[in-house]
Formats: C-alpha cells, structure tokens, sequence
C-alpha cells in the first residue's frame, strides 16, 4: 500500500509524465512499474512513479534495453549519483547538438578539411569513451 501518498489514474500519470498511456502500460507489463487497482479496476500508481518514469526516460536515452533498465530500477536510486548522471546526459546531448551544426557546416569544405576535422572528432571522441570506461 502506499499510505501517506496521493495515488494516481494512469491518465494522470501520462499528462504529468509527457508519456501516451500506452506506454505506461507497456513499462506496467514489462515489470518496470508497479500498479494498483481501485474497487472500480481503475489503474491506480503512487506519485513517485513520476521519477521512476523520469529514471526511465533518461536510461532510454542512454539507449538501455528494457531489461537492462530493469535491472537499474532494481538498484536503490542514488542521491548523489544520479543528477550527475543528469547533467552528462545532458552534456551528451549538447555535444551531439554540436556534431550536428559542425556536419552541416563541413557539407561543402574541402576533402582535405573533413578529414582533418574527422581526425579531430575521432580522438575526442576516443577521449570521452575513454572517461566513460573509468565510470
């Protein structure tokens, strides 16, 4: 049970969440969520499932499996960890941002010039992977 805390109608879930409720369903049937059921068989979830859908998201974007996310969500969430994990998410984001703009640009420079900035965006990120390995 959850005593002391608001229970939430899948429709509300998904308004708060930016999710379809179909996607709450399929998290529901892949046993990444836990619900409840009212006395009128309404899908009822614990507020908190909102930052579990949040951990969610974030592990998606990492391009984590639904089994391998499970296996995150198995682990108690870290306090201290997990914004950090937040913000190299979103420095991740940015960097691909700029790869972007940078590929647009190269479209029409000079063979000679992609491969030396290639070269360049190779090791960088060689780099990054490296720092990743040590995580």
């Amino acid at each position: 049970m959850y005593i002391g805390k608001a229970l939430l109608r899948i429709g509300e879930v998904a308004k708060l969440s930016g999710l379809s409720s179909r996607t709450i369903d399929y998290y529901t049937q892949c046993g990444l969520l836990t619900v409840q059921r009212s006395s009128a068989n309404y899908r009822l979830y614990s507020e908190d499932i909102l930052q579990t859908l949040e951990r969610i998201k974030l592990l998606k974007n990492q391009r984590l499996s639904i089994s391998e996310i499970k296996q995150v969500l198995q682990v108690p969430e870290n306090k201290e960890i997990e914004p950090i994990i937040y913000e190299v998410q979103d420095e991740i984001d940015c960097l691909q941002k700029k790869l972007a703009v940078l590929e647009e640009r190269l479209k029409n420079a000079p063979q000679d010039e992609k491969k030396r900035v290639r070269s360049m965006i190779e090791q960088k990120l060689a780099d990054v992977m490296t720092l990743l390995t040590m995580l």
